[in-house]
This record gives C-alpha cells, sequence and structure tokens, in this order.
C-alpha cells in the first residue's frame, strides 16, 4: 500500500522549540489513500533515531477523545520481524485494510478510541526501518537499545506527550521485547511508565514447546 507521505531532511534551527513544530509537520499525514473520508484526528509517519546509524519508522495516530491527556501506548508486533504496522493496518489500528488491498475501513474498535499510539517497526531491517552501514545482525538486548533510543527520539520530536502515562504493548515475540524495554524505561524518570502488558506472548522456546505436548495430549489431539 502506497502513503503519500513526505520525509523531510530538517536543518538545523535556532530554536528547539521551533524544531519541535517543524518534525511534527513534516511527519504529519495530510492525505492517506483508500480512505472515503480523511480522519478528524492527526496522525504521523516518519522516522526515529535508534543506536548508531539505525532509524525505525513509526506510525502515530493520536487519540480521538482527548490526546493532550490521554495515554500513551507504544506498540511492538513479534516475529522477530514482523513489522508493528500489522498491528495497525489488520488489528487495533484506526483504519483496517479490506480484503482488496486497497481501501481502508475505520476500526470501531480502535485503540486510539481512548488512546494516543505510537507504533514502531522494530529492529531495523523490519518493514521501513533501516541501518545506514547495512549490519542488520541484532540480539535480544540490542532491541531493547534501539527501542529505547527510538522512544527517546520520540519525546524529543514530540515533547507535548512526555507527561502523559505511557505503556507499553505488544505480542507474540513481543513477549521478549515488551519487558526487556520496560526494564531501561523504568529507570528513566523523565517517561511515566505505568504499566506493560503482553498478549499471546513467546517468553521461553523450550518451555512453550515442551508445553504444546501436554496441551494436545489432555485435548485428545493424539493418545498416549
Amino acid at each position: 500500500m502506497k502513503m503519500s507521505v513526505k520525509f523531510l531532511v530538517l536543518v538545523a534551527i535556532a530554536s528547539s522549540s521551533q524544531l519541535f513544530t517543524v518534525a511534527k509537520n513534516a511527519d504529519e499525514i495530510t492525505y492517506l489513500p483508500g480512505l472515503l473520508k480523511q480522519p478528524s484526528f492527526l496522525h504521523f509517519s516518519g522516522y526515529l533515531q535508534a543506536t548508531g546509524t539505525k532509524m525505525l519508522h513509526y506510525w502515530f495516530v493520536e487519540s480521538q477523545n482527548k490526546p493532550g491527556t490521554d495515554p500513551l501506548i507504544l506498540w511492538l508486533n513479534g516475529g522477530p520481524g514482523c513489522s508493528s504496522l500489522d498491528g495497525l493496518l489488520s488489528e487495533h489500528g484506526p483504519y483496517l485494510v479490506q480484503a482488496d488491498g486497497v481501501t481502508l475501513k475505520y476500526n470501531e474498535y480502535s485503540w486510539n478510541m481512548r488512546a494516543n499510539v505510537l507504533y514502531l517497526e522494530s529492529p531495523a531491517g523490519v518493514g521501513y526501518s533501516y541501518s545506514d552501514d547495512g549490519n542488520y545482525t541484532t540480539d535480544d538486548d540490542q532491541v531493547a537499545d534501539d527501542n529505547y533510543a527510538a522512544l527517546k527520539s520520540f519525546f524529543k520530536k514530540y515533547p507535548s506527550y512526555a507527561e502523559n502515562p505511557l505503556f507499553i504493548f505488544g505480542e507474540s515475540y513481543g513477549g521478549v521485547y515488551v519487558p526487556t524495554l520496560a526494564v531501561k524505561v523504568m529507570d528513566d524518570t523523565a517517561m511515566k511508565l505505568q504499566g506493560f502488558a503482553v498478549g499471546n506472548g513467546l517468553t521461553s522456546y523450550e518451555d512453550l514447546s515442551n508445553a504444546l505436548v501436554y496441551f494436545a495430549y489432555y485435548h485428545g489431539l493424539f493418545g498416549t
């Protein structure tokens, strides 16, 4: 799906407050193909600086309720290697891709009915996220470092959300991504972390794989 999103290279200017304004406006999505009516809420897409030369792509949708005070949710899909745009465009985002692959339908159960939601494509190499040096070797600790750096970058770009209650949510391999990131965020008093949650989360390949044997047996999928 093509997006009419303009990515601009920001130049240094004197006032930091002006920089925030320019950055926010540069990433704002002013037209999204596939919708009969453009959204009444603001939404943005662009890049956040991670560690080194890594740039992580994000899509941020403001709350349809009270964006100034509603919680901020960071959403991470799993994989590893699954784009968080999957969560945005097929699960709990404000617009869902339809079967024709072209049109979008508004989601009446969207999380941004009551929260600001930041969808982050992580790690670098997933979706539109990239690294200038072409090195995409990573591990769980590095992903946590990159996601933390990207979150810091988000608050620099959108300082007005720094005081909003922060939650970190994810699914699948997010069972690793979410708590490892939460540990770092907990130590940062500038971030107002209130909690985290994982749905259908992977925690241990060994434990979960072994549990499948018992699950299948007790549900009659095979005998002794």
